[in-house]
């Protein structure tokens, strides 16, 4: 049996509990980069990683409830990674939970499971 899961990770960084509404920044975490931006109350991860080109979304602003882009304008919902436009492929994004010890992101993994047994 096939069995998605995720892995929690704690981010030991100060930076993000001191992040503002509308604003972002680059952290690396299990060697991903990633863009936290801070939007409706929320802390979202996104991976700081424009699709288009490859360049880094952390440079980039909020408008419309949307991480853009900053060279090339290509709007990304950090809820879903969805293009706004359609113009280009999604970018990855990862569950956050912010809790009094701090943050942590989940990244996903696949899991093999056969008689309760996790072979992978």
């Amino acid at each position: 049996m096939i069995i998605e899961r995720t892995r929690w990770v704690t981010v030991q960084d100060t930076r993000l509990t001191r992040l503002t509404e509308g604003k972002l920044v680059r952290i690396i975490v299990r060697k991903q980069p990633l863009a936290f931006v801070r939007m409706q109350g929320a802390l979202r991860a996104m991976l700081d990683q424009c699709p288009h080109q490859g360049n880094p979304l952390s440079g980039g602003w909020v408008e419309d409830c949307h991480v853009v882009c900053p060279f090339h304008r290509f709007h990304y919902d950090p809820i879903t990674g969805k293009s706004k436009h359609g113009s280009t492929a999604n970018v990855p994004v990862y569950a956050v939970e912010e809790t009094a010890d701090g943050v942590r992101v989940g990244f996903p993994y696949t899991s093999i499971s056969v008689f309760g047994y996790k072979l992978w």
